[in-house]
């Protein structure tokens, strides 16, 4: 399954300046190939700070001159040649929210929440006509809420890439897509909500005896990073065998190579959504009923997370609404340490 890592990150600054210092990071993996280049790791430091702080300035030099960027040599962001780097998007995508989290109180109004990382399912092998085919299926979480508003839904970040169109994966691979939707309750509560994660379901077309070979790398299955100012997390990730029942008959964790050998072998891959910003008990109610109206929250996540109850029909009672949410509140101010 993997291990959990941690990134410290001190943000400095020192007049017009500012200096983003990673010591503390973990020392460069021996294997796997998830190290990052010192250019790499300044590039995913320094664009963030471009978006918050000149998002109306084109990029130039000297939109990049105030900053600095240190991190020990040796370690996982600043790793030595000729150590591997192919799966470094795994740790650099990291920076951004880390930046975001070290800034939150200082910039409130510029930050966002968490952002579920995309991730692809590359399938290659040879067709029933003797060709061989390679392509992926490149897939967005949900994007983090932020102060002004919700987060987009299948969104790739912070990538510039797109979700790869699903005719254009099936007319490249003998690969069907089953399905591939929006995932109710995954995008992280708050007063502002995160944006949706997706599910998608493959399974090979044809039963000739063919394999298929399938790489499956879900990002950030071991972690459920928190919204800012009480926002909640964004829905789960995970890379999964199903039967055809839809039952689980394999978990791959963080990620393996899968060989699909009939098309009763279902692969799933579900997409982080994105986190919360500030407290969901705050969200007004009729943007809560727009989300059950669009099926992006249950009745039991308007209730449970929102503290909105939901009488027949699909529609909030806001009377019954109010008395719950001062009933959450009371609970929670009575809970703090005094």
């Amino acid at each position: 399954m993997g291990t959990t890592q941690r990134y410290p990150v001190r943000v400095v600054v020192r007049g017009d300046e500012i200096t983003v210092d990673f010591a503390g990071a973990p020392p460069q993996a021996a294997r796997g190939g998830s190290n990052c280049t010192f250019g790499y790791t300044a590039a995913h430091t320094t664009y963030p700070l471009k978006c918050i702080l000149s998002p109306a300035v084109p990029a130039n030099a000297g939109s990049y001159r105030p900053f600095t960027v240190t991190a020990p040599e040796g370690s996982i962001l600043n790793c030595t040649k000729p150590m591997a780097v192919n799966t470094r998007t795994r740790t650099g995508w990291y920076i951004a929210p880390n930046l975001f989290m070290a800034l939150a109180r200082a910039m409130p109004e510029h930050v966002q929440a968490f952002t579920g990382l995309p991730a692809s399912l590359l399938a290659y092998g040879v067709g029933p006509d003797g060709r061989v085919y390679n392509d992926h299926l490149f897939q967005g979480g949900g994007q983090g809420a932020w102060a002004r508003g919700d987060g987009k839904s299948a969104l790739l970040w912070p990538t510039s890439a797109a979700n790869t169109s699903v005719e254009l994966f099936e007319a490249r691979t003998p690969v069907l897509v089953l399905e591939k939707g929006l995932v109710a309750d995954t995008g992280g509560a708050g007063r502002h909500r995160g944006g949706l994660g997706q599910v998608v379901r493959v399974r090979k077309l044809f039963h000739d005896g063919q394999p298929t070979l399938a790489s499956l790398h879900p990002d950030g299955v071991l972690t459920r990073t928190p919204g800012l100012f009480g926002g909640r997390p964004g829905g789960p990730v995970r890379g999964v065998m199903l039967n055809p029942a839809g039952e689980v008959v394999q978990d791959y964790g963080i990620g393996a190579l899968v060989t699909l050998s009939s098309t009763d072998e279902i692969l799933e891959l579900r997409l982080a959504g994105g986190a919360g910003y500030g407290d969901p008990l705050d969200r007004p109610v009729d943007e809560v009923q727009r989300d059950l109206d669009a099926g992006y929250v249950t009745a039991d996540g308007a209730e449970h997370e929102y503290g909105c109850v939901v009488r027949g029909g699909g529609r909030i009672e806001p009377a019954a609404t109010a008395a719950l949410r001062a009933r959450r509140r009371s609970r929670w101010h009575d809970d703090e340490p005094r």
